[in-house]
């Protein structure tokens, strides 16, 4: 296993752009990952405390009204033949100070204060759109629409500017970007 990094490393990136692949490839490299709380539905290959810690609304307000959060969003959704919904995601304050890798969205990030940010290392993956449909199809999501979760990505990255490394390739190497991490 390798050295554990001291700064902490935010992936910020696009549905289907290779999030979930980088940040379990670091954690197999040592770096504690942070689970996110989220109201949303749990998805096909999902696992409780892994890739979310899935709670009940009340279970969020309680979290919220406590200012246990350092980051937190909204988003809403119109499932396929349903009524809209609000999901919520956040991250506490606890599992910021104990983790070293995350996963964000830029509205996420950008509730970080500057002195957070300046100790953290942002990866920005920015693969293209085809390549990012094509993922999303073979996973089979049917609890969202891809193309309205793509389309919601053009406008919530077209100011996002604020990385220290932009990732184009969609077959990256693991090991070239956590050897960037300095």
């Amino acid at each position: 296993m390798s050295t554990v990094k001291n700064e902490k490393m935010i992936i910020i990136g696009k549905s289907g752009s290779g999030k979930d692949h980088l940040m379990r490839e670091l954690i197999k490299k040592g770096l504690k990952p942070c689970v996110k709380y989220t109201t949303r539905p749990q998805r096909k290959n999902e696992i409780q405390g892994v890739n979310y810690n899935f709670i009940s609304e009340s279970e969020f307000q309680n979290l919220l009204n406590g200012n246990k959060f350092i980051t937190t969003q909204n988003f809403t959704v119109t499932p396929y033949n349903k009524d809209p919904e609000i999901w919520h995601y956040g991250i506490t304050k606890e599992d910021f100070e104990i983790s070293k890798v995350f996963i964000m969205t830029p509205g996420e990030f950008s509730n970080i204060d500057k002195e957070t940010r300046k100790k953290c290392f942002v990866v920005y993956l920015d693969i293209d759109r085809v390549v990012r449909e094509h993922r999303l199809f073979k996973r089979e999501d049917k609890n969202d629409s891809i193309k309205r979760r793509l389309d919601a990505d053009e406008i919530d990255f077209k100011e996002f500017n604020d990385y220290d490394l932009k990732v184009n390739d969609p077959e990256f190497e693991t090991d070239d970007i956590y050897d960037l991490m300095f």
